[in-house]
């Protein structure tokens, strides 16, 4: 049984959606028993069982594409988060990209994660864009919260790795080709930066 007391002392790191990947030294936690969580509940139901500003790091790896289907529930998940975290913390993002298979023929996949759609909660974008008058959501003004994308990195799929490490197209054929076709970026990581 996990020991909350413990948790309380030293555990400010969260795997949420963890499923089988539990990893040691973080708080894994699923609303599926089935792989024994230390804590078990759904990222969709509000408030989450931490206290303000106590999580340090949070991993959500192959977990955000599965949750937050209406705006509302995505929303509340962001919010969330930005609750929990302290300033600085971070938290790691893998997600398929939304234009590969492995996105498209899960039927659990329910939103696509993507740079600009994470933006739309950078505080410092939101002012830019209002000052320009752009068209852009500005949800971090609107539910003040701030996230700083501070890494965005593209996983090729094989075949396209292959064709860059070989050569045969190069760094600005490839974006162009990322930027008309559907499977050629595998996977998306992004760090994000809780700013308080």
């Amino acid at each position: 049984m996990f020991n909350f007391l413990y948790y309380k002392l030293i555990m400010k790191k969260l795997n949420l959606g963890s499923g089988d990947k539990r990893i040691p030294g973080f708080l894994n936690v699923d609303k599926f028993n089935t792989f024994e969580p230390d804590v078990l509940h759904d990222l969709e139901i509000f408030p989450y069982p931490f206290l303000e500003n106590e999580i340090e790091e949070i991993k959500l790896i192959h977990v955000l594409e599965h949750i937050g289907q209406t705006p509302d529930i995505f929303i509340n998940i962001m919010k969330e988060l930005y609750r929990i975290c302290c300033d600085q913390a971070n938290i790691y993002i893998l997600v398929p990209h939304p234009r590969h298979d492995d996105f498209l023929a899960d039927p659990t996949h329910v939103r696509p994660i993507t740079t600009l759609g994470l933006s739309l909660f950078d505080l410092d974008l939101n002012k830019k864009w209002q000052k320009i008058g752009a068209a852009n959501t500005p949800l971090a003004m609107i539910h003040n919260i701030n996230f700083k994308i501070i890494k965005n990195e593209v996983v090729l799929d094989t075949k396209y790795l292959k064709l860059l490490e070989d050569k045969k197209i190069s760094k600005n054929e490839l974006n162009e080709t990322i930027e008309k076709y559907n499977n050629v970026v595998k996977q998306t990581n992004y760090i994000l930066k809780v700013l308080k």
